[in-house]
């Protein structure tokens, strides 16, 4: 997901496209992510989470192999198509085995530990990505990536520890009914929402940041990938400190919504300061800002998310990424269709933090209504 941003420029003169049009490598991931993972949820919640985890991670493979040697711009979407429901299948039983497995005091520890991997692609994968296609081509940052994940998919399988829970045998009739059920929670539609604007304000916002940052400072390659590093420390700061906030919070009775009301505000700031700025130190500050805020809000909703749906945790985590993944491909699709580092530009991207901290707002002033009846 990450790697595309500093490599866009690349991709779009190898297909002889435009920014926006070479973009669906990137939105495409996204979208059929988005559409899939809360379907695949009621198949994977029937097996053990270790066996949805390298299945998923044996079928991403596939589609970053095709990525890498597919000839065209449309074979190259399908390779993505494909990786990307590989990562639909593995990604809610992820976070739902570090919550079952974690201890009951430490679950905000154990989630941002998920949450910091995220940035850990972007602080080792995204720069080595950009070194390799700096010296060679695109292409072969997926070759890399594709034979990475085979190599995980075998280890997950071979040496991932016992899990305690066991997988469900209810009827798929049941399963969705506890899946759909889980909306008429309205505390899940605050919340899934303003992850969904969230992950446009950053995620979508990001994916043109190699271009905008080429344009503007003239950055080349490398130089984007080590943005992608700086981004990815933010990532990884937001991650660990929101993490050890949410225990913190639990302990002392304090209010979860109102932090992620202060990260999407903070998102919504700095992701001002990241289009807009002409000066490149205050562009990275606002890019590093913006995604430690982020790490930290998505930390949070997901923890609470899990703590809140009990046995459909991974339910409720499938709709919660679905709502993610779909927010950066709705959010990439605008931001295309707009020149880049514009007013409109930068206007499209501040909206999506506004309607998260909206979204946030709402989640926050219900919590404490019913707290007070």
């Amino acid at each position: 997901m990450f790697i595309v941003s500093p490599l866009l420029p690349q991709i779009s003169q190898t297909f002889e496209v435009s920014s926006g049009e070479a973009s669906v490598v990137g939105w495409s991931f996204s979208l059929v992510y988005a559409l899939l993972s809360p379907a695949v949820a009621l198949i994977t919640n029937r097996f053990t989470r270790r066996s949805a985890m390298w299945v998923g991670a044996a079928v991403f493979s596939v589609g970053a192999l095709g990525v890498a040697v597919l000839p065209t711009l449309g074979l190259v979407v399908v390779g993505r198509v494909v990786a990307a429901v590989g990562a639909s299948i593995m990604g809610p039983p992820v976070w739902s085995f570090v919550t079952e497995t974690a201890a009951p005091h430490e679950v905000g520890k154990a989630v941002a530990s998920v949450a910091s991997t995220f940035a850990a692609g972007q602080i080792v994968g995204v720069p080595l990505g950009s070194l390799v296609a700096s010296f060679a081509s695109w292409r072969w940052a997926f070759l890399g990536t594709g034979l990475l994940a085979a190599g995980l998919a075998v280890l997950i399988g071979l040496r991932l520890g016992q899990e305690v829970r066991v997988p469900e045998k209810v009827r798929l009739r049941v399963a969705l009914a506890d899946s759909l059920g889980l909306w008429r929670r309205p505390n899940m539609s605050f919340l899934v929402t303003a992850n969904f604007f969230a992950q446009a304000t950053r995620y979508a916002t990001y994916t043109f940041a190699g271009v905008l940052l080429f344009t503007r400072f003239g950055l080349d390659t490398a130089q984007l990938g080590l943005v992608g590093t700086a981004v990815g420390v933010g990532s990884l700061i937001g991650s660990v400190v929101g993490g050890r906030l949410v225990d913190w919070i639990h302990a002392r009775g304090g209010s979860q919504p109102l932090l992620n009301l202060i990260y999407a505000g903070l998102m919504t700031v700095f992701i001002v300061f990241a289009t807009a700025a002409g000066n490149i130190w205050l562009s990275l500050i606002g890019w590093v800002v913006t995604f430690a805020a982020g790490a930290a809000f998505v930390s949070n909703g997901q923890e609470m998310l899990t703590r809140s749906a009990g046995k459909n945790r991974a339910y409720a985590l499938s709709w919660n990424n679905a709502a993610l993944y779909a927010g950066m491909a709705a959010g990439t699709f605008l931001l295309g269709l707009v020149s880049l580092g514009e007013t409109p530009f930068v206007i499209i991207a501040a909206s999506f933090g506004v309607l998260s901290v909206l979204a946030s707002l709402l989640l926050w002033r219900r919590t404490d209504a019913a707290k007070a009846a």
